[in-house]
C-alpha cells in the first residue's frame, strides 16, 4: 500500500488516550489510527448501503411471505422427506 505523510492536530486530552490504548494493544500510533478510520469508513460504508435499499423489499412483488419467511420455508418443506439414506 502506497504511503502518504499527512499532518493531523489532534485534542492532547484524545490523543493521550489513544497512545494509552495503543501501548496496552502494543500498536504503533500509526497502525492505531488506520485501523480506527478503516473502522469508522467500513461503518460509514454500511450505513450508506442501508439507507439506499430502504424500501426496496416490497410486499406485493412477494406476497409468499406475508406470513413471515419460517412459515413460508415450513409450507414448502412440508411433504419433503429429509432424511438421509445411510449406507450399511
Amino acid at each position: 500500500m502506497d504511503k502518504i505523510i499527512k499532518t493531523l492536530r489532534f485534542p492532547k486530552k484524545l490523543l493521550d488516550e489513544i497512545n494509552s490504548i495503543s501501548i496496552k494493544k502494543r500498536m504503533n500510533f500509526t497502525n492505531f489510527v488506520t485501523s480506527a478510520v478503516e473502522t469508522y469508513l467500513r461503518e460509514l460504508r454500511f450505513t450508506e448501503a442501508i439507507n439506499e435499499s430502504s424500501g426496496v423489499w416490497n410486499l406485493d412483488d412477494h406476497p409468499e411471505l406475508k406470513n413471515g419467511t419460517e412459515q413460508y420455508i415450513r409450507k414448502i418443506r412440508k411433504g419433503r422427506n429429509l432424511t438421509l439414506n445411510s449406507k450399511d
